[in-house]
Parts: structure tokens; sequence; C-alpha cells
């Protein structure tokens, strides 16, 4: 069974973006004071950043992570107010002090307070500090498994001459090696930051070089990254109309215009392979969506065959084309990168 290469806080937390003309100076304007419409409205709840912000790594097109702690019943739904952006989803007492998943337990030990009613941000975290070390261990070998995995499934695909699917696979399992050589080093990966985190925090060439040849970084391009974000755009625009839920969906126009504006940002910078990376994590994200509502379909038949949902030419704008040659060259190289780290760790 596949294990999806999704961050678990993926539907755990809540994302804010601030989209201004003039850069605010950082540090002169409380958090409180972009999240007071929440913090109002969940008067209740313990209200608490994590993420990149929380840890002082974020960039200015950077969303505010933000989690709702409430044992009361709330569905996610994605709000706009003002010029602030906001995918609210929340969590239990429960999970919090308690967490299930290693990677969460990790977002929760760096997570830094807004409001914490009851103490119960700051005793939850220390709790998650506590045992660190061991759960970035567990979550590296967790990450590990489900690259392994997967290059299986790219390897059968291609074996099968899916080509699509070998794409998709290896792609997925790119981003699960990523994740874990970074969990390796007890680092916190961030999505957009994650080329910066492996250069930084692993320092180990060859884990990068496997990272970078299997999610085809070679070609990023500006022309590229416009491409892909295109698609992403035309995938979201698909997924919302076959959601019940529409508008609130995870899908969301506002998360298609929070996406755009990290991806222009990174583009401005000169940080192409970067942009490239992190849509391309958001497209292994869209695809795992479509194909859990169509368990029978594969990516490849998505595209293909008489009642397709997703056209071929919208695989191209995704990026989805490599041939067998580069797709073996790939699978190989991450494939020894995760056999490798299996043993180091």
């Amino acid at each position: 069974m596949y294990v999806s290469w999704l961050p678990p806080w993926h539907v755990f937390i809540c994302r804010f973006q601030r989209h201004r003309r003039v850069k605010p100076v950082k540090g002169k304007t409380p958090a409180a004071a972009y999240l007071r419409p929440i913090l109002d409205t969940y008067m209740g709840s313990a209200v608490a950043l994590v993420g990149c912000t929380s840890r002082g790594i974020e960039r200015y097109s950077c969303e505010f992570d933000v989690l709702v702690v409430s044992n009361e019943k709330h569905s996610p739904a994605t709000l706009k107010m003002g010029d602030v952006y906001a995918d609210v989803a929340f969590a239990t007492e429960k999970e919090f002090l308690s967490p299930a998943d290693p990677e969460r337990s990790l977002a929760i030990a760096a997570a830094k307070p807004v409001r914490d009613t009851a103490l119960v941000l700051s005793t939850g975290s220390a709790a998650s500090a506590a045992t660190y070390s061991a759960s970035a261990k567990v979550a590296c070998r967790t990450r590990l498994t489900s690259a392994l995995k997967t290059t299986v499934r790219a390897e059968e695909s291609l074996t099968k001459g899916a080509a699509i699917d070998a794409d998709f696979w290896l792609l997925a399992a790119s981003y699960e090696l990523a994740y874990a050589l970074l969990l390796s080093r007890e680092a916190i990966p961030s999505p957009s930051h994650l080329l910066h985190q492996l250069r930084t925090e692993t320092k180990w060439a060859k884990g990068f070089e496997g990272v970078s040849i299997g999610a085809g970084l070679e070609a990023a391009t500006r022309a590229a990254c416009g491409t892909r974000l295109d698609g992403l755009a035309v995938l979201h625009d698909l997924i919302r109309e076959g959601s019940d839920s529409g508008a609130d969906s995870e899908w969301s126009t506002v998360r298609t215009e929070i996406l755009g504006a990290k991806a222009r940002e990174l583009v401005t910078r000169a940080e192409l392979a970067e942009c490239y990376s992190f849509l391309g994590q958001e497209l292994v994200d869209d695809l795992l969506a479509v194909m859990r509502a169509h368990p029978k379909q594969s990516v490849g038949t998505l595209a293909e065959g008489g009642n397709r949902l997703l056209g071929e030419r919208l695989m191209k704008q995704l990026g989805l084309a490599r041939g067998e040659k580069s797709l073996r060259a790939g699978l190989d190289v991450v494939r020894r990168q995760v056999t490798l780290l299996m043993k180091k760790t």
C-alpha cells in the first residue's frame, strides 16, 4: 500500500497570506493583529503559529501557518479578510497534546502561541519538544519507506510502458526522499523552501543530486515555472468542479492565489529550481487527490482514453513528459539514495 507523501499538516493547519505592494517591516506588526478576526471568532480556542513563520524563515509571500485548537466540530473554511487570506482548519486538544503522527509532533514542538487557552499550547509544545529527536527519526523512516514503495510503483509503470505514471511516481518518490533527508537532520521540511533547506541543513551533495534528478529540476526555467503554474490553476478548477464542497474545498481560488503569489516571488528572486520544485509538490498533491476520487484509474489513464478526465496537453503543462531514458536515470539515483539513507538511519 502506498503511503502518501503529503505533509501531515496539509489539512491540519490554517494558512494565512499577506498580499501587499509594500512589504511590512518584520517584527513591527504582531501576529495577533493579522489574526484578530480568527481570534474573535474562536474566542475560547488556543491559537498558535506553526510552519516557517514560527521558525523565522518565511519569505514575504509565505503564508502565516496558524493552528486553532478547539474541541468543537468545525469544517475547514477558506476565507478572505481584507488583504489577508485564510484557509482555516482545526485540531482537538487531544490531537495537540498527544499527536499520533511524528511530523505533527515536530510542528507542535516549534509552535509559537498567539493565544494559549488554559496553557494547552505550552503543555503540548513542551511534551513534543521532549520527544523531538525520536519523532524526527520515526518520521524519517516513514518517509523512506514510502519513497521505496513509490519507486517500486514507478518501476512497474515504466515496465508497462506507462511513462506518465512512471514520471508521476518518480516525482512523488523524489519529494519523499527530500523530506526524509531533512528529517534525518531533525529539520522540519517547508515546501517552498525545500531546496534551500537541503543545501543548508543536510550538506549531503549526493542526496541533493538524487532529489534534483528525480524531480526533473534540470527543466526549471521561467517558462517552465509559468507553464506548470498555469496547469495547476486548470487542475484546481477541475478539482473544484468535481468537489461537493465547492469554494470551501482544499483547492479553493484562495489556495490558487496563494500558490501563484509564492511562485511569482520565487521567480522574481531567480530561484527557478525552488519554484519548479514547489509547484511539483503541489502537482503530486493535486493528482493524488484526483486519484483518490477515482481509485480505479492511474495518472496515465486519467489523461488517456475516450472518457479522459485530464488531457495529455495538461499533463505536458504540468511537466509529466519525460522520456524513458530520463526516467530510468532518475529512478536509479533516487532508489540508490533512498537505500543509502536507510543504512545511515
